[in-house]
This record gives C-alpha cells, sequence and structure tokens, in this order.
C-alpha cells in the first residue's frame, strides 16, 4: 500500500506541488481554449441581461430585465458579469463567461488541496481531475450559468470548514470562512447552499460524537457573518423593490420542485435520477462501485475522516434531489467535489501494491472499458467523417477526414496507454491512465462535442446583424411583452418592453419599429396597422420546424 503522506515528509506546501501546474493547463485546455465558441443558450443570455442593465441603469441593487425587477434568483452571478464585461470592455460570450471559467479553477484546485491532507500527490491528483472532468462539468464550466459559481462556493464552505476541523485552524476562522462562502452561494442561488452546509455538518459532528462544537461564540459569529453577507443585499432591495420581491427572488426557483408532485412522477424520477447522476459523472463514477468492497472500506486508514465527511454529505444532498421528481443532476453539482475525493481514494488504492483484490478487480475494469471506449470513439469519428460527410440530415456529426484521423491517432495512442495500465499495482501506470482518461475527456467534450455543437446551432448572432442592416441606425426597439433574452443579447441596445396597445387604438406615434415572440408559423395578432422587418428564429438547434421566433415589425398609418 502506498504511504500515507505526513506534512513533515511534505517537501513543499501542496500549492507548490507540480500537479497543480498541470491542473491549471487541465481547465485551461478544457475550458478557456474555447470560452467563446459555443453559442449562448438556455439562461445564459438572461443572467447577462441583467448584467448589462446592471452597467447601463448603475443600479446594483435591484436585478432588472428590459427595466422591471428580476424575480428569479439574487444577483451575484450577474455582477460577476458586469464585472467581467467592465474588466474586459467587451460582452462578448468569453467575456460573459469568464467568472465561470474562474469557478471551475477554484474548485478544481479547492479539490487537490483538500484531498492532499490524506491523500498521495497521485490520489489527489486524481480527485482533481475527475471533477474537473466530469461529463456534466463540462457544459457547466463553459456556460455563463449560475451554477458555476455556486458549485465552487458551496463545496468551499463545506471542504474548507472540515479541512479547519482537520488541521485545527482557529475555531472563530473556520466557521466564518465557511459561512462567508455559504452568505455568497446564497447571493447566487438562494436556500440551497445553507441547507447544505448545516445538515451536513451538523450530521457529521452528531457521527463524530462531537456535537458540542454546534454550540459556541464561534459558530454564531459565522452565522451573523452569513446574515450580514445577505442582509447587505437584501434590506436595500426590500427598501427599493419591496419585500415580497426579494422573498420570491430567494424562493421561487427552489420552491418550483416541491410543488404537483404525482406518484408516477416520483416513481419514475427515484429510477432514473442515480442512472443519470452515474451517467453525468462518467467515466469515472464507475470507480464508485468498487465501494461495495470491505476491505477497501476497512481500509481507508489516515482518510477515513474525509471520506465520512464527504459521503455524509453526497447522501443528505443525494435524498433532496432524489425524491423531488423536478430534481435535476445540476442540483447535485455542488457535491461534486465531494464525488471527486471518494474517486480519488480508490485511484491511490488501485496504484498501491498490495490493493485489496475486488479494489484491483475494479481498476481493471474500469481501465479497460475506457480503454474500450476510446477505441470505439476513435472509429466511430473515422467513419462519420467519411459516411455521413454528404449526408442532408447527418452530415453535421461529421468532422473532415484530416481531424477525425488525427483524433483517431491521437486517442488510440491513448487507448493503447489506458489498456497497458489495466492491472494497477504501479502509481506510475495508474497516474499514466488518469493523465489519459484526461486528455480523451477533453478532446472529445471540449473539441469534437463543440464542433458539433457549433454545426448544430442556430446562428442568432449573423441574423440580428442582417436584421440590423434593416433598421435605421441607432434603433431603439421596444417588445410588446418581454422579448427573448437571447435576441436582446445579441441585439445589444437596451429594449423597452410595453403592454400591447388596447384594441382598436395606434401606436402613440406614427412609426415605431417593435419586437414580439412568435410561435410555430403563427405570427402576432395585434391591435393595429404594422409591417413585418424581420424575423430571427430563436431555437438552440436547428430543425426542419423551428418552434421559437422574434419577429420585428414596424407600425405606421400606412402599414399593411
Amino acid at each position: 500500500m502506498t504511504a500515507m503522506p505526513t506534512p513533515d515528509q511534505a517537501p513543499a506546501p501542496w500549492w507548490r506541488e507540480p500537479e497543480v501546474a498541470f491542473l491549471f493547463l487541465l481547465v485551461v485546455a478544457a475550458y478557456l481554449v474555447r470560452l467563446g465558441d459555443g453559442s449562448m443558450r438556455a439562461e445564459e443570455p438572461r443572467w447577462t441581461q441583467v448584467a448589462a442593465e446592471i452597467r447601463q441603469s448603475g443600479d446594483w441593487v435591484v436585478p432588472r430585465e428590459q427595466g422591471e425587477p428580476f424575480l428569479s434568483r439574487p444577483p451575484l452571478h450577474s455582477w460577476l458579469i458586469a464585472c467581467s464585461t467592465l474588466f474586459f470592455g467587451s460582452r462578448d460570450a468569453w467575456a460573459v463567461r469568464f467568472p465561470s471559467l474562474l469557478g471551475m479553477l477554484g474548485g478544481t484546485l479547492l479539490v487537490y488541496g483538500y484531498s492532499r491532507l490524506s491523500l498521495s500527490r497521485l490520489g489527489a491528483l486524481a480527485a482533481a481531475v475527475a471533477f474537473a472532468t466530469f461529463g456534466e462539468m463540462f457544459t457547466t464550466g463553459c456556460q455563463a450559468e449560475t451554477e458555476a459559481v455556486f458549485i465552487p462556493l458551496v463545496s468551499a464552505s463545506l471542504l474548507l470548514w472540515h479541512w479547519g476541523q482537520l488541521r485545527n485552524w482557529p475555531v472563530l476562522v473556520t466557521w466564518v470562512v465557511s459561512y462567508a462562502c455559504v452568505g455568497l452561494a446564497m447571493l447566487a442561488k438562494g436556500p440551497q447552499a445553507p441547507v447544505y452546509f448545516l445538515t451536513s455538518v451538523v450530521a457529521y459532528l452528531l457521527w463524530t460524537r462531537q456535537w458540542r462544537r454546534l454550540f459556541g461564540p464561534a459558530h454564531l459569529a459565522g452565522m451573523v457573518v452569513c446574515a450580514a453577507i445577505v442582509l447587505g443585499w437584501a434590506i436595500p432591495c426590500g427598501a427599493r423593490a419591496g419585500w415580497p420581491p426579494v422573498v420570491e427572488i430567494f424562493m421561487s426557483d427552489a420552491s418550483a420542485r416541491f410543488r404537483d408532485w404525482k406518484t408516477l412522477a416520483v416513481g419514475a424520477h427515484l429510477l432514473r435520477f442515480p442512472v443519470e447522476v452515474l451517467g453525468s459523472t462518467l467515466p469515472w463514477s464507475l470507480l464508485l462501485f468498487c465501494y461495495l468492497s470491505r476491505d477497501l472500506r476497512r481500509s481507508l486508514g489516515e482518510a477515513r475522516p474525509q471520506i465520512l465527511f464527504a459521503a455524509l454529505c453526497l447522501a443528505i444532498a443525494f435524498v433532496t434531489c432524489w425524491i423531488p421528481p423536478g430534481g435535476q443532476t445540476r442540483y447535485l453539482a455542488p457535491l461534486y467535489p465531494c464525488l471527486a475525493v471518494l474517486i480519488g481514494l480508490v485511484v491511490q488504492r488501485g496504484a498501491a501494491v498490495a490493493a485489496p483484490s475486488r479494489v484491483r478487480a475494479g481498476w481493471w475494469r474500469f481501465a479497460t472499458l475506457v480503454a474500450a471506449a476510446m477505441t470505439g470513439a476513435a472509429a466511430v469519428v473515422v467513419l462519420a467523417a467519411f459516411l455521413l460527410a454528404n449526408h442532408a440530415k447527418y452530415a453535421i456529426w461529421a468532422e473532415s477526414p484530416p481531424v477525425a484521423l488525427g483524433y483517431a491517432a491521437v486517442v488510440g495512442a491513448l487507448a493503447v496507454l489506458t489498456f497497458k495500465g489495466r492491472h494497477g499495482g504501479d502509481e506510475a501506470r495508474v497516474r499514466t491512465v488518469v493523465l489519459a482518461t484526461a486528455c480523451f475527456m477533453v478532446l472529445t467534450f471540449t473539441g469534437l462535442l463543440m464542433n458539433v455543437r457549433i454545426r448544430r446551432s442556430v446562428d442568432q448572432a449573423t441574423e440580428v446583424a442582417r436584421l440590423k442592416e434593416h433598421l435605421p441606425e441607432g434603433c431603439r426597439l421596444v417588445s410588446y411583452g418581454h422579448t427573448d433574452a437571447l435576441f436582446a443579447y445579441y441585439y445589444g441596445r437596451p429594449i423597452d418592453a410595453q403592454a400591447v396597445p388596447a384594441g382598436g387604438n395606434d401606436p402613440p406615434t406614427d412609426a415605431v419599429y417593435f419586437c414580439v415572440n412568435a410561435y410555430g408559423t403563427a405570427r402576432p395578432s395585434l391591435p393595429f396597422a404594422w409591417e413585418e422587418v424581420g424575423v430571427v428564429c430563436m431555437d438552440r438547434n436547428r430543425s426542419d420546424a423551428p418552434e421559437r421566433f422574434v419577429v420585428v415589425g414596424r407600425t405606421g398609418k400606412g402599414s399593411r
């Protein structure tokens, strides 16, 4: 078994170890290199618009969209986007997503540093690499979504607290730092953060018979700091917009998961959700089955407190996402760093000469399956390049032959290295498998799948740019109802939301340009004369039957 490191044996602090430099390069390659390539999608445009209106109005207190209070999630993420676009002097996708990149980098380094408390450099490296290359994180980490900021804040509140407990930090510092992260996480997404933190900490202290640590001035001071962070925004917002909107901002998204439960939906979700979690964290989640081995559980050694804490955090959060039928894997993602720590220990044990037989067998299956997946991916990409290149419908899945062959050559070499390391029992071989798997995930997700996403996406940026050529210079649109946030993002100028004029009434001016949402083949029915200037499809991906549009029109008494 690989000897556990001790503080006296460590030649340098963990942040000066060469693995940290590799992790930095890994995050850059996986997330920064193509940060601005993918189209804006999902909720990205909404947070970006809120950030844009913060800068335009100078109001950093009440989040707004098209001038009206935006009652969905507190504004921390939009503040970060506003700061990023202000710092870089750009509102391009890469600048909007830059806070997400920092969140991924911070989360990855946090996992490594926390793991090094009891794991070897190999084990900590495997844990951090696993977190950075979980399949789901390739989506979260390169989008301007709240989760990319929320995940490192929630995980920091938990891991830093336990870090302080294990290393005997000053108790006041431990509680205050942890609760500060909780408060910031609440300003990012709401009440999920304190629920995860308090239930996990209480469960751990009760399990380890340290419950007296819950009662003391240091814990109270931490709560005060958390409350001060949250109320520092909530009180000014409530004074300006009223308290009901503040409550809705905090609770609307979270409360929606606990309404309208149906028996069949709950049952289906109970069966589906564990499979979804395993799938979203592939291939590393395959190693978790090694914990079915009693020998592994009995050989935790110095890592026992960390494995116990990580397992408790995961179990508690899993239940809150598993039972509600609306629970999604991204709701559990703040605990993926804990999942990564569990994986890191398995990898470390797999490298040990005297590894338990079931752990050795689990490592063999993992490396063999990953090598097979690499080989299969290389074959599929090459076949697609030559068989689907001219297909009317599926050509978007085909790379050019040079790209496909280059990918196949590199991935084929990674498959050979992975297969050679399937027996474990040697740190160098196991490290090679970990690094080869990471490279495969980056090449596949950041490389090929990003290419496919770009080819599938509707190019709203180009369509909106063409539309603006037909509008007067500096034209300021109004929208009847809220317009699609993606259209507003690419339009790049303020769009005031108005109610549709009452039936039979003309708009207040002789000629005004407006936009309105439309669906399917129908065009909006408005109670005044108007003519269509342009239409922009707002679907995420191209299809033969587009569903969502923004119609831009011109009103006037002479229009038809």
